[in-house]
């Protein structure tokens, strides 16, 4: 390719609610930011419904948000710029089939690729295509979070798939003294433990498939590792699509962490994972989920490793209904009744849930609610990466009816975005210089 080539890259979009009414000017720029882009990505963490519909139903295990958008949030995503998305997440069932179908409805509608689910496994993990005037680009989507009952399942000659999410599923490696105390609490508690060599399943009786998998190690300490036939399916679609485009655009959707390193550091299954995919053909790699203002950022191989730009729409706190689970939830003290109380009783009650007063990553200590950053990638001949840029983000917070909504950070909230993100890239060696109140990335 001798052309240059200009991909933004975003975090999650939970969106609800019309953006193209709003005239802020930082908002705006950054809209001119995403449509100035050759592709723009970003990864939709919600579903397009309207509660009703013979197969749509709210699932029983539902997220702790179970989402809802209206059509026309496509219709804002489409005018922002947004020309690929990811779908892959541990929401993609929380009104059954019917709620994922409806989705996909909308977006093959609006002409928006997007990967990350399908009637099938094979189809959730095939790659989602997009022909530029530059280019083509490939988008391949999996989570780590889900619930197992999400899991697209493979076709048989005999019997057929079933619609859902891509895995990644991991497990985790215990030594010795885990191990153990994990026998003794399957013991207290009634579950099922069977142990075959050095690996140790546990599940509850009737929940034969949704299996937590340990694996015996002489190393202490508790890590975690991608189960190899996940990590093969979508190492195979990678290679495929290195061969079928120009750009190979790789997703994961992970709400997992570090437990050493607290929850602002990627659990221990991601770099290594995200590793592989670079060396299997992509030429860029995005985690995000957890829902905390950033993880750093690896250049590996002269390609960049986001483990999450932030969240980008946030707006978790608008969708108009709810099934009956939420106002059962034990974590809500609802002053109403359950079966008078409404949307905005529950969230007055999720916001008065004490949340981590601080981020803390071991030596850096402090608060940057909504924060996160627009990354632009700018490619050129034979696919290297010329330059890095991060426009810093704020996500507001208040009030509710405007909450969710990115815009670019001032100045002074800008720099110190820039700065955390340094820090938080530095353990991968990753330098960030901030210039005009731009990250740029040292290649």
């Amino acid at each position: 390719m001798d052309t240059e080539f200009n991909l933004a890259i975003t975090g999650d979009a939970i969106i609800n609610r019309r953006v193209s009414v709003c005239t802020e000017a930082r908002f705006l720029s950054l809209v001119g930011i995403l449509r100035e882009a050759d592709v723009a990505y970003t990864h939709f963490e919600t579903i397009v419904h309207d509660y009703e519909g013979d197969e749509i139903y709210p699932s029983a295990d539902p997220g702790r948000t179970p989402m809802r958008s209206p059509r026309f949030v496509v219709d804002e995503l489409k005018w922002m710029g947004f020309d690929i998305l990811s779908l892959a997440h541990n929401h993609c069932l929380d009104y059954s089939y019917g709620g994922l179908f409806s989705t996909w409805n909308a977006l093959n509608e609006a002409g928006l690729p997007h990967a990350g689910t399908g009637r099938n496994l094979a189809e959730a993990r095939e790659p989602a295509y997009l022909d530029t005037r530059k280019g083509r680009i490939a988008l391949i989507s999996m989570t780590s979070s889900f619930p197992r009952w999400a899991r697209a399942g493979d076709v048989r000659r005999d019997v057929k798939g079933r619609p859902g999410v891509n895995p990644l599923r991991f497990y985790h490696v215990v030594d010795e003294e885990t191990l153990d105390i994990l026998m003794q609490l399957a013991t207290k508690f009634g579950w099922k433990a069977q142990q075959m060599g050095e690996t140790l399943l546990i599940n509850e009786p009737g929940s034969e498939n949704s299996v937590m998998k340990f694996v015996h190690s002489n190393r202490s300490g508790i890590s975690t590792a991608v189960e190899e036939e996940d990590a093969e399916g979508n190492l195979r679609s990678i290679r495929e699509a290195r061969r079928q485009a120009d750009y190979v655009l790789v997703h994961l959707h992970n709400h997992e962490y570090d437990p050493e390193k607290g929850m602002y550091a990627s659990p221990t299954f991601v770099p290594p994972f995200a590793r592989k995919c670079i060396d299997a053909g992509a030429d860029l790699f995005v985690a995000e989920g957890c829902h905390h203002p950033m993880r750093g950022i690896e250049i590996y191989q002269g390609k960049p490793i986001f483990y999450d730009p932030g969240d980008f729409f946030m707006m978790n706190n608008t969708i108009t209904r709810l099934p009956a689970e939420i106002y059962e939830s034990h974590q809500f003290d609802l002053k109403e009744s359950r079966w008078n109380a409404t949307p905005a009783d529950v969230y007055d009650a999720r916001e008065k849930i004490p949340r981590p007063s601080i981020y803390n990553d071991g030596t850096v200590s402090f608060r940057m609610p909504g924060a996160a950053f627009v990354a632009v990638c700018t490619f050129g001949k034979e696919w290297s990466l010329l330059n890095l840029k991060l426009y810093p983000v704020t996500v507001s917070l208040k009030p509710r009816s405007a909450s969710g909504l990115p815009m670019l950070a001032d100045e002074e909230t800008g720099a110190r975005i820039i700065h955390y993100v340094g820090h938080l890239s530095a353990p991968f060696g990753t330098e960030i210089e901030l210039r005009d109140g731009v990250g740029f990335v040292k290649l």
